[in-house]
């Protein structure tokens, strides 16, 4: 049932900065500027390709005050994105003249820090994103624009519990510590078993949840039933208006959510125009000045 990811969530302190890094120097289209349905103040900001395509997505909730994060026990680390084979001297040197810093930089990828701290490893595949797909309002040349999501790092308090959990609940495949979707093998969720008793906590540049996607609403029905046949925790099914979603604590913990593919983000605006304005799904319309007002004066 799962097809792959569908899409990230970190935390950014500052909304601006990260507009600029994700739009100008990585190349990916603002698709959604929204708000955290989980808390009305929050802007969530959502990234991607052209379509905003699941598997492409970053998205950011907006914590002006939000503190440093502590990852000690169970936390999600690092993102690893898709790039064409070839790509990665482009990459170098756009993030060199960027000044942008760089954790490791070897012929097998480059790993660097988003403005929030947030670790990103760039990886070459064989593939390049198609010509609909690309992005046209930045000067990265679609030869070289970033595919989408390849991987996720989890370092988890249970390495058992949450294996069983990828394979039985969510139906992956594992093998050595790395779990993929039966339908996309090289996209990777690595599991690494924590050596700190201590408890994290979210921060600047920290990974809230990852989502994975599945076709249709009737997928996460199935996925529920297993999670309660495994005594996972549930936390909700919810209508998000983009998607729908089934959010699930694994064992170790960490928020794990899987999301449909459908109806998507031309839900209410354009594919033209996506990304423009200030977006809300319909069943937010009725508070939409109150939700406006809360988040502009949060930037006076």
């Amino acid at each position: 049932m799962i097809t792959g990811f569908h899409h990230l969530t970190a935390i950014t302190k500052d909304a601006e900065k990260n507009k600029t890094f994700y739009t100008d120097t990585l190349g990916l289209r603002l698709v959604k500027q929204t708000v955290n349905q989980e808390n009305l103040t929050d802007p969530h900001l959502f990234y991607g390709d052209y379509h905003g395509t699941p598997g492409t997505i970053l998205t950011f909730f907006e914590l002006p005050r939000v503190g440093q994060r502590h990852e000690e026990n169970s936390f999600i680390h690092e993102v690893i994105l898709k790039i064409p084979r070839g790509s990665l001297p482009f990459w170098n040197k756009r993030l060199t003249e960027r000044a942008i810093p760089f954790v490791e930089n070897d012929e097998a990828g480059s790993t660097f820090l988003d403005p929030d701290g947030m670790k990103i490893s760039l990886i070459e595949v064989s593939e390049v994103i198609s010509p609909d797909q690309a992005t046209r309002h930045s000067e990265v040349p679609a030869e070289h624009q970033i595919i989408g999501i390849q991987g996720i790092h989890y370092t988890v308090s249970n390495l058992k519990k949450t294996e069983d959990f990828f394979r039985d609940v969510l139906g992956m495949k594992l093998q050595d510590h790395v779990a993929h979707p039966l339908s996309s093998r090289d996209e990777e969720s690595r599991l690494i078993q924590s050596v700190s008793l201590k408890p994290s906590r979210l921060g600047k540049g920290a990974i809230d949840h990852i989502a994975y996607s599945v076709p249709e609403r009737k997928d996460l029905d199935s996925i529920l039933d297993k999670a309660k046949e495994k005594e996972i925790t549930v936390e909700k099914i919810i209508d998000r208006g983009y998607f729908q979603s089934l959010y699930l604590r694994e064992p170790s913990g960490l928020r794990i959510e899987i999301a449909t593919e459908q109806p998507g983000f031309t839900l209410d605006e354009t594919l033209e125009n996506l990304g423009e304005a200030f977006a809300l799904p319909d069943f937010l319309e009725p508070k939409r000045n109150a939700i406006e007002s809360n988040i502009l004066k949060r930037k006076k």
